[in-house]
C-alpha cells in the first residue's frame, strides 16, 4: 500500500515505520488511518520480526494529536486501537525516539515493547495533558505505571513532566541512550538482532506476557501453556536441537 503520512520500510526481516508529517509528526486522521493499516499488515507478514517507529527530522518523534485535526478526532481507528495494536503485537517494536515523544508521542513510545532515545538535550519525553485540563487519552494513564510504578507514574502524570533522556533513562522510562547520529544504527542493529530469534518463541513470549499483564497470571499462563505445544511440534524447535547437536548456528522459519 502507498502511504502519504507514514513511510513504511522492510530489509532483513525489519520494518521501520517513520511518522511523516515533520518537523513534530503530530497524529492527524491520516496518519492515524495509515498507522493502523500499517501495524495490521505487519502482524500478517513474514517479511517481518521486528519493527522500528521512529519520526521524521530531528525534533519530534512525535508530538501527539494534532490539535488542528481535532474535527476529525471521532473519524477512522482512534489512538487506542493503534496502541493496543502495537502493545499487544507478537512482533516486537522498538521506539526510536529521535526528538520530542509528548502526549500521544509519549503513549506510542510506552506501547511499543523497547524505547532508545536521542541524547539531543532538547529532545524531551513525557505526558502533559493534564496542563490543558485533560488526561492522557492513548493508554498512557495504564501502562505508565506498569513500567515506572504507581508512585513516578503519578508524579509524571499530575505534575506534567517532561523528562530529558538523561532523566528517562535513569527512572527507566526508555532502555537506551545514544548519540542522535547513531539512533538509527542502534535501533536497526537491535531490531536485526531479535530478528534472528526464533519468530515463533519471540511471538510465544509477547503473546504470553502482554495477556499475563492485562488479564492476569493465571490467564498469562495458560497462554504460555498452549504455546508449549504449538512450539514443542514446530520446526523450528527441530531446528534449534539438531543444530545444537551439530555446532552450528540454527536457521529459524517461523514455523
Amino acid at each position: 500500500m502507498e502511504y502519504q503520512n507514514i513511510i513504511v520500510s522492510t530489509k532483513d526481516f525489519v520494518t521501520t515505520i517513520t511518522l511523516n508529517r515533520p518537523p513534530m509528526n503530530s497524529v492527524n486522521l491520516g496518519i492515524r488511518e495509515e498507522f493502523f493499516n500499517a501495524v495490521n499488515e505487519i502482524e500478517k507478514s513474514k517479511e517481518t520480526r521486528a519493527v522500528i517507529i521512529t519520526g521524521a527530522g530531528e525534533k519530534g518523534f512525535s508530538a501527539g494529536m494534532d490539535v488542528s485535526d481535532i474535527a476529525n478526532i471521532t473519524k477512522g481507528p482512534n489512538g487506542n486501537e493503534i496502541m493496543n495494536a502495537i502493545s499487544r503485537s507478537t512482533k516486537p517494536y522498538i521506539a526510536a525516539i529521535n526528538g520530542h515523544a509528548l502526549g500521544g508521542g509519549c503513549e506510542t513510545a510506552i506501547a511499543c515493547h523497547f524505547r532508545i532515545m536521542t541524547d539531543n538535550p532538547k529532545a524531551f519525553i513525557g505526558l502533559p495533558e493534564v496542563n490543558l485540563g485533560i488526561t492522557p487519552g492513548w493508554g498512557g494513564i495504564q501502562r505508565l505505571p506498569r513500567l515506572l510504578g504507581k508512585s513516578k507514574a503519578l508524579d509524571m502524570i499530575l505534575f506534567s513532566k517532561r523528562l530529558s533522556s538523561v532523566e528517562a533513562l535513569a527512572i527507566g522510562l526508555v532502555d537506551k541512550v545514544v548519540p542522535a547520529a547513531d539512533l538509527m544504527k542502534e535501533a536497526t542493529a537491535f531490531a536485526q538482532a531479535l530478528a534472528k530469534r526464533p519468530p515463533l518463541c519471540v511471538a510465544a513470549v509477547l503473546e504470553g506476557i502482554s495477556v499475563g499483564m492485562d488479564k492476569g497470571f493465571d490467564e498469562g499462563l495458560r497462554v504460555d501453556q498452549e504455546w508449549s505445544k504449538k512450539l514443542g511440534a514446530s520446526k523450528d524447535a527441530v531446528e534449534g536441537i539438531t543444530a545444537f547437536l551439530q555446532k552450528r548456528e540454527p536457521n529459524f522459519i517461523g514455523e
